[in-house]
């Protein structure tokens, strides 16, 4: 596979996309006639016929690679495209090439010898051992400056026996004919050639390869003459007196004389010795030679005359032609066809018939000569004898047990007949080149001729694509009929499509539908084709129904989405209400007219769009003043719980998402409540609602374990229990008969993996509306949306294996399908960022500080890299990457480290850390302008070391990570916030989330993180709901190591992240992993 991989994308170095594309499509509509193979030491030659899309014309294309090298030497074809470009580009690919070597490709598994060759590895130590600038010179040539060569043949015949010689001229591009030089010694030519010794030809010339740079057909035509010279080494050869390649001139075997001229076709030819009794300039054409036959009626004679003579056979297999000064090389069907009249014509230029032979002559001679010739002319009186009208044709398609028959009918004026009879009743003069054009297109289609009828002997799969795409090349050529047996395409227009919406049961939608004719039970079979990507159904009654047709497809899509396959019962589908808002927006956009009964739906996707004009009423005793996107937030709120909805209030991080939740839940203080939070924000929540609802009764539930019991027992005295995710999990039996009102998650993605304790805890609370608060609803996987949205409106989203399927995995490939999640999710999604309340909140100012490692540093990190590097080459080249993540992962974290201070690796370290330098001179100008400071990085242990260089600064600090008990946090952050500590360090796992430490206006990121969402969060316990001032952000970043790169990838995946929660939903392609290369790339 790597081979073929490597052919390829060697291949299309040299091929334009617009002719990639073209190409594969005439590979695989199986255009390529006729295909050869020649291998010769580290060369494979490929030859091929490809027939034109519209079948007009066929093309002759080679192709050499370099077994070894799995590279294009050369490229030849005969269409006029690439005649244009063969100079603008070397190995210039058109269509017709890009087929052939896809048929090489496909070749490459079948054929022993030629995969033996592929995969056949020479010792390549030599190379290596030659230095870097050798090898890029090697590698990227610079041809721009040389002079191109010039050479010109010269063909002669010689002797008893015509033998074909040629001789060569050689000079620069620009020289006249008259200044070349001859070629007097080939062999030293060649040798000079190939070991670029330059030779010295005249004052004028010298030939010196360094300096000059030869075209591929002049590439072409010097491996010619190599291999002739092989042949000339050959034992069988050897007690040859003629050498093939001697002196001046080369003798051209005659069985390779096509392949010679084929070769020199573009080169500059005279006709020598033998033909003309001086050099008379010639050209090669690869068509047949233009023949004037005379055919006429004397007395009781048929006298056929042919005008200007016939050409002459030059090769021994009848396929080089002379004629006047054109070497022709035509197709082998009319090489097949001249052969008798060349035997019959061989000393003559008119032969006569009897007019007993006339019906043979009439209907079986003028067709063969017409296919040989353009140029017959008949005289009047025989014209007169025959119908000469136009063809027509005529394709009658019927089935036979399980195959498919075409019978292909002629029509001359009022006559029609089978193509394959002669017919008695009239002579008739019949275009025989256009019934070989239409029977040529037939047997390209995959038609196979029986008796007198055709036959399409093929798979269901090829027979739906020709009677959707390939029928039209028929219907071109004249008319298609189909007998009462015979079925085809069944078209689905809207006008055979019928659907009815109507109120269910509960909170149900029911949809009733009809597809044509078709029965309740194939439809379910069609919407599972469908699912399943299949561009057809086969239905019972032989019928191909098309899933692509726009209509059906549509409609077929509408069903997929609201739907699962095996609840559908007699074409009624049942869908949740909470689909009705898509519903509606589905059926608008697609303009779907023949769905009745859509008035509920439209009346719930309004109430969405007018979120704001329900004016729901804020609580008179909240505490706090709501910004206008917050009051927006509280009626998203509202109309979810008032039309029966959960949803996720995904706001970015700092635009107050728990007051919005607050807000919300003091308008319905009479209803029960459990907020669901991490360990190190449940004392936060509580705070917030003494601060904002005072007025509500909140219980956090923790303590021992009766004690805890002994709180969800009397829960009737509370508004809202609080909880954590962990203790949530150990008191499950005591909420397991409890019905709340409302359950809300913070920070949700905590059930991100739908799989974890946490995710399956939370689900199995009971409440009517669940809310889900979270700044990142999407980290690395649409499977964490899933999860969440199975949290607040279970099955919506379908279960896992089906979002999987239909979302998660065809997210590269489809862009269509995130914009119908866009849709599904929008309504109950609400993101808003920094950047859109903008003038709601101070701003921030984000900055990187480049930061170089010190000497000593450098040199250990430098050591390290290049050690990783060999480690994780060798597992990639022993197919062990996949197994040795974990090993890897370990080796990028030592690199980090290394950034950070070596000594947290290296015991007896002790030349300091470069980056910790700059960071206390940044942190003494800080504090000394009265800035307060939060230092994040994920290393505890590069946080104590620092923590040790404040001490000796005598640089009073606060310190946390993940060891600091949750209720001894806030307190901690009470005495930053108003005290005189000037800077916080903060470990990233433990600071990521749920502190409000607003007093801060620096952030420093010592270390990069690869999730870039992380560090927002951590950014945002500063520049967040009551700060005042603007926040400065600061990213260290090492030069020239690996946090450059981790730097680079969060640039990356936060425009993913971006693109993924908001308006640019449906324009995201995937969320990627680093692949083998990309870690590579992190230790460079």
């Amino acid at each position: 596979m790597m081979i073929k991989q490597t052919l390829l994308e060697n291949f299309n170095r040299d091929t334009s996309g617009r002719n990639h594309i073209a190409g594969k499509r005439v590979f695989e509509n199986d255009l390529i006639s006729n295909f050869s193979i020649n291998l010769e030491e580290d060369l494979i030659h490929l030859k091929g016929n490809v027939i034109s899309e519209k079948f007009i014309s066929e093309y002759s294309t080679e192709i050499e690679v370099d077994s070894y090298n799995k590279s294009i030497i050369s490229t030849y074809c005969t269409c006029k495209n690439y005649e244009k470009n063969e100079f603008n580009k070397d190995n210039y690919c058109c269509k017709h090439l890009v087929a052939t070597f896809y048929k090489f490709l496909q070749e490459i598994d079948k054929n022993k010898g030629l995969k033996d060759k592929l995969y056949y590895k020479k010792d390549t130590l030599g190379i290596f051992k030659k230095n870097t600038s050798s090898i890029l010179n090697i590698l990227l040539p610079d041809n721009k400056n040389l002079d191109e060569l010039k050479i010109e043949v010269f063909i002669n015949k010689k002797g008893f026996n015509n033998k074909i010689t040629a001789d060569f001229k050689i000079g620069v591009k620009g020289m006249s004919s008259n200044k070349l030089y001859v070629l007097k010694d080939l062999n030293q030519f060649l040798t000079a050639y190939y070991n670029k010794i330059p030779v010295k030809y005249g004052k004028d010339f010298t030939f010196d390869i360094k300096k000059q740079k030869l075209s591929t057909k002049d590439k072409r035509l010097l491996h010619f003459i190599e291999q002739l010279k092989e042949l000339d080494n050959t034992s069988a050869f050897n007690r040859r007196q003629d050498k093939y390649v001697d002196g001046k001139s080369i003798i051209i075997p005659k069985y390779l004389l096509r392949d010679f001229f084929n070769i020199i076709k573009k080169h500059r030819i005279y006709l020598n010795e033998g033909f003309y009794l001086r050099p008379v300039e010639g050209e090669i054409l690869l068509t047949s030679p233009e023949i004037q036959f005379d055919l006429k009626l004397i007395q009781n004679e048929y006298i056929l005359n042919i005008g200007e003579g016939l050409p002459d056979v030059l090769s021994e297999n009848g396929d080089v032609f002379l004629f006047g000064t054109t070497i022709y090389l035509p197709n082998y069907d009319f090489c097949y066809k001249i052969a008798p009249y060349l035997e019959v014509f061989s000393n003559t230029r008119s032969i006569s018939i009897p007019k007993d032979e006339e019906k043979k002559i009439l209907i079986r001679l003028i067709p063969e000569i017409n296919l040989l010739s353009k140029d017959l002319s008949i005289s009047k009186n025989i014209r007169d004898k025959v119908v000469s009208e136009p063809v027509e044709f005529k394709f009658y398609f019927d089935k036979e047990q399980n195959n498919i028959s075409l019978v292909l009918k002629v029509k001359y004026g009022k006559y029609e007949f089978n193509i394959f009879d002669d017919f008695e009743k009239k002579i008739i003069y019949r275009d025989s080149k256009k019934e070989e054009e239409v029977l040529s297109i037939l047997r390209s289609l995959g038609f196979d001729a029986h008796t007198n009828k055709f036959y399409l002997v093929m798979g269901d799969d090829y027979i739906f694509r020709f009677f959707k795409t390939e029928i039209e090349k028929l219907q071109n050529l004249g008319e298609v009929f189909y007998s009462e047996n015979f079925k085809g395409l069944k078209n689905i227009s809207s006008k055979n499509i019928k659907g009815e919406i109507r109120a269910g049961k509960y909170n149900y939608f029911e949809i009733e539908f009809k597809i044509g004719d078709i029965s309740p039970d194939e439809s379910t079979n069609i919407l599972r084709a469908f699912r399943d990507n299949l561009k057809y159904y086969k239905l019972v009654n032989g019928e191909y129904l098309d899933l692509e047709q726009l209509e059906l497809n549509n409609f077929l899509h509408l069903l997929d989405i609201v739907s699962n396959v095996d609840e559908i019962e007699n074409n009624i589908i049942s869908f949740d209400k909470n689909k009705g808002a898509f519903i509606d927006y589905y059926l608008d956009e697609k303009k779907i007219r023949y769905v009745k009964g859509k008035k509920e739906l439209s009346e719930i996707r309004n109430k969405f769009k007018d979120i704001n004009k329900l004016k729901f009423k804020e609580p008179k005793d909240l505490n706090a003043q709501l910004r206008p996107y917050q009051k927006h937030g509280f009626n998203w709120l509202k109309t979810l719980e008032y039309l029966g909805f959960g949803g996720i209030l995904g706001d970015e991080m700092g635009l107050g998402k728990t007051l919005q939740m607050i807000s919300f839940l003091l308008s319905n203080k009479d209803k029960s409540t459990i907020v669901i939070t991490p360990t190190s924000l449940v004392y936060n929540w509580n705070l917030e609602f003494k601060k904002f609802a005072p007025s509500m009764k909140i219980a956090v539930v923790n303590g021992a374990k009766d004690e805890r019991e002994e709180i969800i027992k009397n829960r009737d005295k509370f508004d809202v229990l609080l909880t954590t995710y962990n203790l949530l999990k150990r008191d499950l039996d005591l909420y397991k008969d409890i019905d709340f009102d409302y359950c809300i998650l913070d920070e949700a993605q905590y059930i991100k993996n739908n799989n974890s304790q946490n995710s399956k805890a939370v689900k199995m609370i009971k409440a009517n509306n669940r809310f889900a608060l979270t700044g990142t609803p999407i980290e690395n996987s649409l499977m964490e949306l899933w999860s969440i949205f199975d949290f607040i409106m279970p099955g919506y989203l379908y279960d896992e294996k089906r979002f999987s399927v239909r979302y998660h995995k065809k997210l590269k490939e489809s862009p269509e399908i995130l914009e119908d999640l866009n849709r599904l999710i929008k309504p109950f999604i609400l993101r808003r960022y920094k950047k859109e309340v903008i003038k709601e909140l101070p701003s921030k100012i984000e900055k990187r500080l480049i930061v170089p490692l010190n000497e000593e540093q450098k040199k250990i990190y430098g050591v390290y890299s290049k050690h990783a590097i060999e480690l994780i080459s060798k597992k990639v080249k022993e197919d062990e990457f996949k197994n040795s993540k974990i090993e890897i992962l370990s080796y990028i974290t030592k690199l980090r480290q290394l950034c950070l201070d070596p000594s947290v690796l290296i015991n007896d370290y002790t030349a300091g850390s470069g980056k910790i330098d700059a960071l206390l001179e940044l942190l003494h100008q800080s504090i000394e302008e009265g800035h307060k400071i939060l230092v994040f990085s994920q290393f505890t242990s590069i946080l104590k070391n620092i923590s040790l260089k404040l001490k000796e600064d005598k640089i009073k600090y606060c310190y946390l990570d993940g060891s600091i008990p949750a209720d001894k946090r806030m307190p901690m952050v009470e005495e930053f916030n108003n005290g005189d500590i000037p800077v916080f360090l903060i470990s990233l796992k433990a600071g990521g989330t749920g502190l409000n430490l607003t007093s801060a206006d620096i952030v420093i990121h010592f270390d990069p993180w690869w999730n870039p969402a992380v560090e927002d969060q951590a950014t945002d316990r500063a520049h967040r709901l009551g700060q005042k001032n603007v926040v400065e952000v600061i990213k260290m970043i090492a030069e020239g190591t690996i946090e450059e790169k981790i730097v680079s990838l969060q640039d990356e995946k936060r425009k993913l992240i971006s693109k993924l929660i908001g308006e640019d939903l449906a324009s995201s392609k995937a969320l990627v992993s680093l692949s083998e290369d990309e870690i590579l790339n992190l230790f460079n």
